[in-house]
């Protein structure tokens, strides 16, 4: 009810009358000849009011009756502002003026300030990179686009999550995950699996900022260096995404009265590529067919029924095939068919097309509306509602599982709705009002894909990717038609049904957010200002989760449901000041306060035991088991800032932050966070450098910064856990127990305490034609909290502490170019790079290494002393010199690598560096857009791979297998010297290659580590504006087309040919894990076609 009545209230603003209206039109052309200026800005000063020039340099605008000042303004050209007076045409000529570039950028709080006067970094984002493109996740749009921002996929699936990392992992137990910041909203960006972590399928969790619609964003900017988050506190310590939407806008800078701009999106996903198999061997090993998960059996032209055993039925009429035994001819089945595949002689041994027929083309529409509109010459309002479905590649349900209560055919999709309404006025007395509110319906299905090694997954993806090439998966059924239970090929121990997990199993996700924030600003007189903001975001997610009866994996079916409700209030009183001192200085800068107060409440059951198949409430199951509780948190932090400037090219900035957390004890709740910056720009401050032809601008800035972590609530006390389950009396009565916590609180527990330096240059150089943004940096994270094992002799298993450092060193460089080419033709050209080296200092006295994350006892992310973060560990192959990774290999007696028996570092997840380069090409209505991108480096443990070589599917086995091998780069042992030390000759044994790949592969975790550097075409568009003269007799506006494609091709040359493999995947999910692949969904590919027009 409170929502409804927000909403109703702010919809009065949009009430205003009627006032006298004229229009006035022109050409803004170039002093330089070469014609008209297209995306100059045209505003009547003083209001809202405004537009820019469409692609020949014209404008229409309407003004008051009495007229009024124009403004043109456009970066690098000369301002220019014009009395309309009565004239209806006004044409004008703009000049360069190299003196006029500086930028201004939005910063810390959402305050503007001069590019010029920051003595840190800040990437800013137009709208213009991020419409017209086929992407759900506002988040996959960035990627790419900012240096020193590592954006990466966790899978292909619709909605599936996005792991945001800025300027490397700082902290080892808490998020590192960026603050978004949405018109001034702290916007929650949490995962909320809720207990169906990553051994559940937590890659497929989505991050809730795919709440936010693309289509909406007017602007983007990320603030990378803690100097320039310091005024966000705890939040800002990974880095700050400022998010401006037009209803954060609220139609400042509508072209018309009243604007509305419809944009209609339809785009197709595929799988980006399957793997290239091989067709020339089927089931089994040893060159024999058999009901094996690996394809080194017979050879499919093999026509000697001894290669196949009992299994051989008999040739084909022409000799040149052979009928093999019916996969489903099995005693366990002779009841659900109807002997229908009892003892048949049809079934023949060839190849299918299994995996590629398995895939669909997901078809997805995207619908936007947004309505601006100017009030009066102070006030404006906005509105917005968008419609996205988007499905995936999983193939939709099939006609057997369909009931009642089932009625979704889609595996994989994303319904999402979006509605939002802002609203600004500036009043005579000085007071000024903004406000927008916006509500969010996402519903999104996924399948499972839990984690998997073998054939023991319970996800899609366990099975898919190498389903035997002699298996009919898509011919044949998937489940009984008695009893539902899963039906598949494998004899002895089964595996599930790839089709049968498919439609028995989901995980399903729906929610309702609300967010708004009200800004009130008055002027308190010429230098001072105070301004009053008011966030909200609350929204309320439910995750089910269920396996039907009858998989081999959970035969008796599991039920889980999870509803969080998360509600984050922020409150900011800022009073700001702006002095010119004398004539040559200037002292602004904010006094304010900050509240933020987080509450999160979750409940759910998790129900086993299915009574009635494909019935999914917790009422049809016989054990359950329930599980509630809460968190809150509240920080509290006041502010200061003064920046000093002199001359307009000397700036130092002071600020500090001080925050009382709740999650800490009273001692440890204070931290003071203060930060320092400087710049200075050259070409201003010494004569002549400025104007010369060479140097057009150039700025060196240097800051310093500081943050902290704090713990997740109740870090500090012992918790107390009841549950209602545990003990039943004879009566069957439940008793309520109660237990503490095995983990011991620290009331001792300080914050995490994060410093970093950061130094760059900035410049203009050749008129502007080339634009260069380099920056250094070096932070370091000490104090960090672990996990401390504990004797469980105490009564505990672990407690938390202080004891680690972490340092990230980096260089980001950024560079613009404009060829000078001739004629109606602009190619701008932005290359980026990065690179980011974290590094492990040290952890707590007696701790060899800390996991990170992992999955299978020991492999995992880890944080060792001196090896990077996140360093891979897992089981190696034996060595000459088992501590020495460059040394030979030692094989076992039939030639084949072994298992060392021991652990160790096999790999470093982190990139060398990534480099992208974007390209823009116009020519009048015509916009040509591609975007390269690089990454070196950096590792990923592929059970994917590991399983489509070891199992002899791809074409990288496709040789003549009867051929024995010698295991390369490897010795045997021959005997022990004297002092009985192993003796080791050069290998010479030869073996069978079914089991050299099997054991080279599946034997030791390092066999499974590839080197993951990737080529990328990242994007791909072309855009036509039709010419305004086309649209003179219609109601358009404008009128634009985009065709465009992400993911379209991509080589990483160091994984084995055909695998086709794309190592933009993440098995761990979100968080602080990187570099594992253990049988997630692939990497899809887009591409589709996006209309746009204004009225």
């Amino acid at each position: 009810m409170k929502r409804i009545v927000l909403i109703s209230i702010s919809f009065l603003f949009v009430l205003g009358t009627a006032w006298a209206q004229r229009t006035v039109s022109g050409i803004v052309t170039s002093d330089d000849g070469s014609g008209g200026i297209p995306g100059v800005n045209v505003i009547l000063k003083g209001t809202a009011t405004g537009t820019t020039t469409d692609l020949d340099g014209n404008y229409r605008l309407s003004v008051p009756e009495e007229g009024g000042t124009l403004e043109f303004s456009f970066i690098g050209l000369s301002s220019q502002e014009v009395v309309i007076g009565a004239r209806a045409v006004i044409d004008i000529t703009m000049m360069e003026d190299v003196e006029t570039l500086s930028e201004v950028v939005v910063t810390g709080l959402g305050v503007v300030k001069e590019k010029k006067a920051l003595g840190y970094g800040v990437s800013s984002i137009s709208s213009d990179a991020l419409v017209a493109r086929q992407e759900s996740d506002v988040a996959r749009l960035l990627r790419g686009k900012a240096t020193g921002v590592d954006i990466a996929s966790t899978s292909g699936l619709a909605g599936s999550g996005t792991n945001i990392i800025i300027r490397g992992y700082s902290s080892i137990t808490g998020s590192n995950q960026p603050l978004f910041v949405v018109d001034g909203i702290p916007f929650n960006t949490e995962t909320n699996t809720g207990g169906q972590g990553f051994g559940s399928g937590s890659a497929t969790a989505s991050s809730r900022f795919l709440d936010l619609d693309p289509n909406s964003i007017a602007e983007i900017s990320i603030l990378k260096g803690l100097s320039a988050t310091v005024l966000y506190g705890e939040q800002g310590r990974n880095g700050v995404v400022l998010v401006t939407t037009k209803n954060g806008k609220a139609g400042a800078g509508a072209s018309k009265k009243m604007e509305v701009s419809v944009t209609q999106g339809i785009f197709q996903s595929e799988v980006a590529n399957v793997p290239d198999y091989q067709n020339t061997y089927g089931n089994g090993f040893n060159a024999g067919f058999d009901w094996y998960f690996s394809n080194w059996g017979a050879a499919f032209d093999d026509t000697n029924p001894g290669s196949y055993g009992s299994n051989f039925k008999g040739l084909t009429p022409d000799g040149k095939g052979v009928y093999i035994t019916h996969p489903y001819d099995q005693d366990q089945y002779r009841n659900d068919f109807d002997g229908v595949y009892d003892d048949v002689q049809d079934y023949l041994y060839k190849p299918f097309n299994n995996v590629e027929d398995f895939f669909q083309k997901g078809l997805s529409s995207n619908t936007s509306v947004s309505i601006q509109k100017s009030l009066s010459a102070n006030s404006s309002v906005s509105a917005t509602y968008s419609y996205l479905t988007e499905e995936g590649f999983t193939p939709q349900l099939d006609d057997i599982v369909m009931s009642p209560g089932r009625t979704e055919r889609r595996t994989n999709y994303i319904d999402k709705h979006n509605f939002g309404i802002g609203y600004r006025t500036e009043l005579e007395n000085g007071l000024s009002l903004k406000s927008s509110f916006n509500y969010v319906n996402t519903d999104r299905r996924t399948p499972i894909t839990a984690p998997a090694f073998g054939g023991d997954g319970n996800g899609l993806f366990a099975a898919i990717m190498f389903t035997p090439r002699s298996m009919d998966l898509m011919g044949l059924p998937f489940q009984s038609p008695i009893d539902n239970r899963n039906v598949y090929y494998r004899r002895g121990g089964p595996i599930q049904n790839p089709r049968w997990t498919l439609n028995n199993s989901g995980q399903d996700e729906a929610v309702s957010r609300f967010f708004s924030n009200t800004e009130l600003a008055y002027k308190l007189g010429e230098n001072w200002n105070v301004m009053y903001r008011l966030s909200i975001d609350t929204y309320n997610q439910t995750n089910n989760r269920f396996v039907n009866i009858g998989g081999p994996r959970q035969p008796l079916g599991e039920f889980s449901t999870f509803s969080v409700d998360r509600w984050t209030n922020s409150q900011v009183l800022n009073l700001m000041y702006d002095y010119k001192i004398g004539s040559s200085f200037t002292l602004d800068g904010i006094v304010g306060f900050n509240s933020v107060s987080q509450k999160g409440a979750f409940v759910g059951t998790t129900s086993q035991e299915q009574f009635v198949y494909n019935l999914l409430n917790h009422g049809n199951f016989i054990e359950h088991n329930n599980f509630s509780g809460f968190q809150n948190e509240n920080v509290l932090g006041l502010y200061a800032t003064a920046s000093l400037g002199y001359n307009g090219w000397a700036y130092l900035t002071a600020q500090a932050r001080n925050d009382w957390t709740s999650t800490l004890e009273e001692a440890n709740r204070s931290v003071l966070y203060p930060s320092v910056s400087a710049s200075f720009v050259i070409s201003d401050a010494v004569e002549g450098i400025g104007n010369s032809k060479a140097v057009d601008y150039i700025k060196v800035r240097v800051g310093y910064g500081t943050s902290a972590g704090y713990p997740e609530p109740y870090q500090t006390r012992n918790i107390l856990n009841s549950s209602t389950n545990d003990f039943v009396t004879p009566g069957g009565s439940i008793l309520n127990t109660n237990s503490v916590s095995n983990q011991l609180g620290n009331g001792n527990l300080q914050r995490e305490l994060f410093t970093e330096v950061e130094a760059g240059l900035e410049a203009r150089l050749f008129q502007d034609l080339i634009g260069i943004d380099l920056s250094l940096y070096n932070k370091e994270s000490s104090d960090l909290i672990v996990a401390l094992p504990l004797d469980p002799s105490t009564g505990y298993t672990n407690t938390t502490v202080n004891a680690a450092k972490v340092t990230n060193k980096g260089v980001e460089l950024g560079v613009n170019i404009r060829p000078p080419i001739p004629g109606a033709v602009r190619w701008d050209i932005n290359l980026n790079y990065t690179r980011n080296i974290p590094t492990v200092n040290s952890i707590y006295e007696g701790i060899e290494r800390v996991q990170i994350e992992g999955y299978g006892g020991s492999l995992g992310n880890y944080a060792i002393p001196g090896e990077p973060f996140g360093a891979m560990y897992g089981s190696t192959f034996m060595r000459t010199d088992n501590d020495d990774p460059n040394s030979q290999y030692v094989v076992e007696s039939i030639g084949n690598y072994q298992s060392s028996g021991e652990f160790s570092i096999i790999g470093n997840p982190n990139p060398d560096y990534t480099a992208n380069w974007m390209n823009t090409i116009t020519w009048k209505g015509l916009s040509f857009g591609f975007q390269w991108q690089y990454i070196k480096g950096g590792d990923i443990y592929s059970s994917t791979i590991q399983a489509l070589l070891a199992r002899g599917n791809t074409t990288d086995t496709d040789v003549d297998r009867n051929i024995p091998i010698i295991m390369p780069g490897a010795v045997k042992q021959d005997g022990v010297d004297g002092a009985g030390d192993p003796v080791y000759v050069a290998n010479d044994i030869q073996t069978y290659m079914g089991d050299s790949f099997f054991r080279a592969y599946f034997y030791a975790n390092e066999g499974g580590v590839f080197d993951a550097s990737v080529l990328r075409l990242r994007e791909v568009s072309l855009a036509y504006v039709l010419p305004k003269t086309w649209l003179e007799k219609s109601p358009f506006g404008s009128a634009a087309l985009t065709i465009s494609g992400e993911n379209l091709w991509y080589n990483a040359p160091n994984f084995p040919v055909g695998t086709n493999f794309d190592p933009e995947i993440s098995s761990t999910g979100v968080g602080n894990g990187r570099g594992f692949d253990f049988r997630t969904a692939p990497t899809a590919k887009k591409y589709g076609m996006t209309l746009n027009l204004t009225f």
